[in-house]
C-alpha cells in the first residue's frame, strides 16, 4: 500500500471498530489521567487565559515535578508496553474479522508487557546513541527499529532478535515508514489539539478548579489518538510483510490470532 492507502486503511480499520480500540485505550488512560490532573491541580500552567496572577509556591513546584515523574515513569514502564501489545493485538485480530474483547485483549497484553518494555529500553539506548553521535544515525535507527514493539507483540520474539527482525523488514523503505509515520503524527496531533486546547483554555479561566476539564481534554486526545498511531504501526509491520515475505494478510493474521501467549 502506498502512504495515502496505509493512512486510509487506518482510518477505515479505526472508524470500524472505534469501540474496541477506544475502549482498550480508555480502561488505562482516563482514571490515570484523572488521577494525575487531580493531584497536581494547585499548579494553575502560565497562560493568557488564566486570571489567577497567583505564582505557585516553591512547594507545589517541586510536588508536581515530584507526581509528573512517577507518573511519567509508570508509563515508561507499564502503560506504553501494555497498549502497544493490546493495539497491536486487537489490529491483527480484526483483520480476520474477529472479534475480541477488551478482557481477552487485555489478557493477551498482560503476558507481553514486560517484553516489550525490555525490547522498547534497548532500542530507547541504540537511538539515544545514535543522536548522541551525529544526529542522522539516532533517526536511522528510530525508523528501522520502529517495529521492534510490534514484533515482540505479534510474533513473540524478544530483545536483539526482534530488533534484528524490525532491521530487516524495514530494509528498503525508509523513506515511506518515515513518511507515513510522520504524516499519522502530524494528523494525530492536529485532532488531539482539537479535543484538548479548547477545554485547556475554559480549564485555565477556571484556575485551580479547572483539573477536571484539563483530564477530560487530555483524555479525550489520548484516547482518539493513540489507538490511530498504533493502528498505522501494525499495518506497516503487514505491509512490509506482505512485500518481502509474501505472505497472504489474512492468513498471516489468522496465524498470530492463534500463536499460543507467553
Amino acid at each position: 500500500m502506498r502512504v495515502g492507502e496505509l493512512l486510509d486503511g487506518a482510518i477505515k480499520l479505526y472508524r470500524q471498530n472505534w469501540k474496541l480500540f477506544m475502549g482498550i485505550v480508555a480502561f488505562v488512560l482516563v482514571p490515570i489521567q484523572f488521577v494525575q490532573s487531580f493531584l497536581t491541580r494547585s499548579v494553575v500552567p502560565s497562560s493568557p487565559f488564566s486570571q489567577s496572577n497567583q505564582l505557585p509556591t516553591q512547594s507545589d513546584i517541586h510536588s508536581t515535578f515530584l507526581i509528573g515523574s512517577i507518573f511519567t515513569g509508570l508509563a515508561f514502564l507499564f502503560v506504553l508496553p501494555f497498549l502497544t501489545a493490546a493495539i497491536a493485538r486487537a489490529t491483527s485480530e480484526v483483520y480476520v474479522e474477529g472479534s475480541p474483547k477488551v478482557g481477552d485483549i487485555y489478557r493477551f497484553a498482560l503476558s507481553r508487557t514486560a517484553s516489550v518494555l525490555w525490547a522498547s529500553f534497548l532500542v530507547f539506548l541504540m537511538v539515544g546513541l545514535g543522536f548522541i553521535a551525529l544526529v542522522i544515525p539516532g533517526i536511522i535507527f528510530a525508523i528501522r527499529y520502529g517495529f521492534t514493539t510490534t514484533v515482540v507483540a505479534i510474533e513473540g520474539r524478544r530483545g536483539t532478535k526482534a530488533m534484528g527482525r524490525s532491521w530487516r523488514l524495514a530494509q528498503g523503505f525508509f523513506w515511506k515508514i518515515l513518511g507515513t509515520t510522520l504524516l499519522a503524527t502530524i494528523l494525530a496531533g492536529i485532532v488531539g489539539s482539537i479535543l484538548q486546547i479548547p477545554l485547556a483554555i475554559v480549564a485555565d479561566h477556571a484556575g485551580s478548579s479547572g483539573w477536571v476539564l484539563r483530564a477530560v481534554g487530555g483524555s479525550a486526545a489520548a484516547i482518539v489518538t493513540r489507538p490511530f498511531t498504533g493502528i498505522i504501526v501494525v499495518l506497516l509491520y503487514f505491509d512490509m510483510r506482505i512485500r518481502k515475505e509474501g505472505f497472504d494478510l489474512a492468513l498471516m493474521a489468522q496465524e498470530i490470532v492463534d500463536r499460543p501467549q507467553i
